[in-house]
């Protein structure tokens, strides 16, 4: 009909609709009852008697959500033969909860569709036992709609994806029994076997399982770094595991205990770095021909500083190598070719110490003793003479040597072990002293005497006494008139040289009382063997000669022509052997 000559209004009953104009319901319409009775009245637009009406029932359906489930994934599996094509059987109503996520399952139907298109419409729907066309990810598009009106509906999609199984090899573990007891049972490292497991691949992981049953259902995991065999050989189930998608292979790993081929040896070095500690670098590698001595194969040989890290096969020394425990320390070398192993061998590291000697030393020769010798020794602290060997530097074998000349002396002692030490001895030259000259002060207030002397030795010098005082000055001051000794002594032992010096000098007075002490007046320094032929004259205080005195005499005695002189000042006049002269006045005390 015309929509220009009619027009159509909605009323809530019947009453209104034929009466029109009242109760006219508003467009647009919120209904206020589920379902609800419309009543529809349509009229001549130029003359509203010409009407008629009709009714119809407002029915408003539930409208479904289509929640995304999100990637939904899967390992391969090989029902159809092959479980690394990426594509499987999947059960898509495990989806079906995810899409629904909380809403009324009886109220409405999920479908899944390979096209956006089918879901829209409805059509062609996946079978829920599906089986993906598209190797490893597929879009899946799914359709949620109300079971009592299809027209309400919605849809999403999720990515199907089939991950790939991982490959995995069996590999086999050789182990030594290595502890003492050839039993067959022994401690394995069982990641050592990782490389072949996985087939070298770096996203793969594995785990370990007594039984195939329980690497199925990752039951009771054994650890790997450190397993003993209860059985041999024993096969060992391991999940190879993809790190990234979570889907593994199972493969075997078979462990065998073999017997040792390998030997044991030791390693020696002196201890001789200058520290004497019983710490040395040994060069590991030289103990592997002593090691492989019984095995013909090519094999590899890596150190270890515990039995337990040899079988594990963790922490492996460096060729160069630091013994941490002094003197003596115990090595393990494990002996293997291609993860076979032929035994684990001990290695000792010993540090032998160096002979115990005093290896400087200074020694002196007095050349004036010469032929004479001194004896060298080798300068042991400790140990006896017999476990050692001596090499000179003057060609002698001995542990002492006679020797007369000064000079440096080396020897090289060498204990059992045959480590060195060389002790040097620096001879040095020394000699008794030769004089070159006294010079004497003489007939003053303060005496004084100096020494000159030559030779190799180093000097000290007494007055009067050989056993001292000795001083290192050769100068001696305020010295008494008269003869002195003057003493030369070796520092070094050479001896001691000595000579008598004179020194002039007058008494002040003399006491001629015979009572011993100064009975007589005499010229000091002066005798039979110093100033002989001197002159001695003696006057009285007017001039008078009274005596000529005899210097190899005991002096004058205080007497003329046999008469006492008195008590009183005398004069007298000194001429020298050395031509010096000398004059003054003493006192004659009664």
């Amino acid at each position: 009909q015309d929509p220009a000559l009619f027009s159509i209004t909605y009323y809530l009953t019947q009453a209104d609709a034929d009466l029109g104009g009242f109760n006219q319901l508003p467009l647009p319409l919120v209904n206020t009852t589920n379902p609800q009775q419309i009543f529809v009245r349509i009229e001549n637009v130029n003359n509203s008697s010409c009407y008629d009406t009709t009714s119809f029932n407002l029915t408003v359906f539930d409208s479904p959500v289509a929640n995304n489930p999100g990637d939904i994934e899967y390992c391969d599996d090989d029902d159809d033969g092959d479980d690394t094509n990426g594509q499987s059987t999947t059960d898509l109503s495990n989806v079906t909860p995810l899409v629904l996520n909380g809403q009324d399952p009886t109220l409405f139907s999920v479908s899944y569709h390979s096209s956006q298109t089918d879901a829209e419409t409805g059509t062609a729907a996946l079978a829920l036992s599906y089986y993906n066309t598209i190797p490893d990810q597929q879009t899946i598009w799914v359709r949620i709609e109300n079971n009592n009106n299809t027209d309400c509906y919605d849809i999403t999609s999720f990515e199907l994806i089939i991950n790939r199984v991982p490959e995995a090899f069996n590999s086999e573990l050789f182990q030594c029994d290595e502890d003492g007891n050839p039993d067959g049972f022994t401690l394995f490292n069982l990641t050592e076997a990782n490389g072949e497991l996985t087939g070298g691949f770096d996203d793969r992981i594995t785990k370990f399982y007594p039984s195939l049953a329980d690497a199925e259902n990752d039951t009771n995991e054994i650890d790997g770094n450190s397993y003993s065999n209860i059985v041999n050989p024993e096969i060992i189930y391991v999940r190879v595991i993809n790190s990234i998608t979570g889907c593994f292979r199972i493969s075997e790993l078979t462990l065998d205990v073999t017997a040792t081929d390998s030997t044991d040896t030791f390693l020696s070095l002196c201890d001789d770095d200058g520290v004497e500690d019983g710490i040395q670098t040994f060069t590991l590698s030289d103990a592997s021909a002593a090691i492989t001595a019984n095995i013909t194969e090519t094999v590899l040989l890596k150190y270890y500083a515990s039995y337990e890290d040899a079988l594990l096969e963790i922490n492996d020394l460096p060729d160069s190598y630091m013994n941490t425990n002094p003197y003596n320390q115990i090595l393990f070398v494990r002996v293997e070719n291609d993860n076979a192993c032929y035994g684990i061998s001990e290695l000792q590291l010993v540090v032998y110490g160096l002979p115990q000697i005093e290896t400087e030393e200074e020694r002196i020769y007095c050349l004036n003793y010469y032929p004479e010798t001194i004896t060298l020794d080798s300068g042991l602290l400790s140990g006896a003479e017999l476990d050692y060997t001596y090499s000179w530097s003057t060609g002698e074998m001995t542990q002492e040597i006679e020797v007369n000349e000064a000079g440096t002396y080396t020897v090289i002692v060498t204990n059992a072990d045959g480590c060195s030490k060389e002790r040097t001895i620096n001879v040095l030259p020394s000699n008794i002293a030769t004089f070159e000259s006294i010079s004497v002060v003489d007939a003053s207030t303060n005496n004084s005497i100096t020494v000159n002397v030559s030779g190799e030795g180093d000097y000290e010098y007494a007055l009067d006494e050989s056993g001292g005082p000795y001083q290192d000055s050769n100068f001696f001051d305020n010295v008494a008139p008269g003869l002195h000794t003057v003493y030369v002594r070796d520092k070094n032992g050479c001896g001691i040289v000595e000579k008598i010096v004179s020194v002039i000098g007058f008494p002040k007075f003399f006491t001629p009382n015979g009572d011993s002490y100064h009975d007589f007046w005499q010229v000091y320094g002066v005798g039979s063997s110093f100033q002989t032929n001197s002159t001695i004259y003696i006057f009285d205080r007017y001039g008078k000669l009274l005596k000529q005195v005899n210097p190899n005499g005991p002096g004058w005695d205080g007497t003329f022509n046999g008469s006492k002189m008195p008590s009183n000042d005398y004069w007298f006049v000194v001429t020298l052997e050395d031509g010096r002269v000398f004059s003054s006045h003493f006192a004659l005390k009664r």
